[in-house]
């Protein structure tokens, strides 16, 4: 082989090289650079990277009680954050509205919604939130319902609605 044939070679591998590189990055092989990339382009969403997120809880405490949580979030990962909760347990339905943003929340323990303490609430309520949240952070769209044992617990968690359009209906206290 001659001087030319080696050339010529080395300039198609670099060629195949560069194409190769171009395909990988434009293709989207590479995801968005935030750790939602699936390979091909697409944004994948979990539990954890949600912007909005609705998800039904069952909790049984080891003494046997239990209870129906429903918990609705918008706004996540902002300062403007709205939470909401809705219990169920024993004949009675608790609902907790609370917006980060201005610190204000509402409940309805009794059947009539009232402006509450936003400290309280909140500690209790998006503690929680963001502890189901964090220990579930990896679950997509498809994926089976969630069931563990935490504290004696037993808890199952379904209905899980990544990124939903979410309401303003949902957090008013009425």
């Amino acid at each position: 082989m001659n001087s030319k044939m080696y050339i010529l070679a080395a300039v198609l591998a670099i060629v195949v090289v560069v194409a190769g590189i171009a395909i990988y990055v434009f293709m989207g092989a590479g995801g968005d650079g935030n750790g939602n990339g699936n390979g091909n382009g697409e944004d994948v969403y979990t539990m954890g990277n949600a912007t909005s997120l609705q998800f039904n809880l069952n909790l049984t405490a080891a003494d046997g009680t239990s209870g129906i949580y429903k918990f609705a979030g918008r706004n996540l990962g902002t300062a403007d954050l709205a939470l909401r909760v809705d219990i169920e347990g024993g004949g009675t339905v608790y609902s907790y509205v609370m917006f980060a943003g201005n610190q204000t929340a509402w409940s309805n323990e009794t059947g009539t919604w009232a402006q509450s303490d936003f400290t309280t609430n909140w500690t209790t309520w998006s503690t929680q939130f963001t502890g189901y949240v964090a220990h579930n952070e990896d679950w997509t769209t498809g994926d089976d319902d969630i069931t563990y044992t935490d504290s004696g617990n037993s808890i199952t968690v379904y209905d899980i609605v990544i990124n939903p359009t979410l309401a303003d209906s949902l957090f008013q206290p009425s």
